[in-house]
């Protein structure tokens, strides 16, 4: 995957360089944040899509023959009436998706070196994730240093538990509403 991104590195400066996000200051996007979201997004678009498929299969057939009774175009079928029904399942797929990315370890600390500084540039070498930052350390942690990386992995723990806690809400909502409890 590294020597196919080399060929973003220069699009992205050419069309993107002059914001200051896309601004380059070190050259190294085969190890940067940027090619760490691009792997995340590779690795839970599984996970993903086929959460919203199953949540598409659901959508009452009698609505989509009603729509297409009425004179909608395939189109407006599932413009008008799948994805209205499934947005909420959409939704907490994606939710789904980002807890298990910010859980994800070996594969940020295999793509990235790691290090603690912090930089809001996507495409310079270095940064990190909590979940990598706690593996890669971990071992060699003192007292102080020890007590940092759970105090890190609690944040992690607390920021999963909130995705997963307003997935599960955008859930229970859309059940209400739907008739599913009827």
């Amino acid at each position: 995957l590294v020597p196919y991104l080399e060929g973003l590195n220069l699009w992205l400066d050419q069309f993107f360089g002059w914001t200051y996000i896309f601004e380059k200051t070190e050259v190294g996007v085969a190890r940067s944040l940027f090619t760490v979201g691009i792997l995340l997004a590779i690795m839970i678009l599984p996970i993903v899509t086929s959460v919203s498929r199953e949540v598409f299969l659901q959508v009452p057939k009698m609505n989509e023959e009603a729509a297409l009774a009425l004179g909608a175009t395939r189109w407006e079928v599932i413009r008008l009436s799948v994805l209205p029904f499934g947005r909420s399942g959409v939704i907490s797929a994606s939710m789904l998706g980002l807890g298990r990315a910010l859980g994800e370890t070996m594969a940020v600390a295999t793509v990235l070196s790691p290090n603690f500084l912090i930089s809001l540039h996507l495409l310079n070498p270095g940064g990190g994730t909590f979940a990598q930052n706690i593996a890669a350390k971990f071992g060699e942690a003192d007292a102080f240093g020890r007590d940092a990386l759970i105090a890190s992995g609690l944040v992690l723990f607390v920021l999963t538990l909130l995705v997963n806690g307003a997935a599960r809400l955008i859930i229970a909502r859309r059940k209400e509403y739907s008739g599913a409890n009827a």
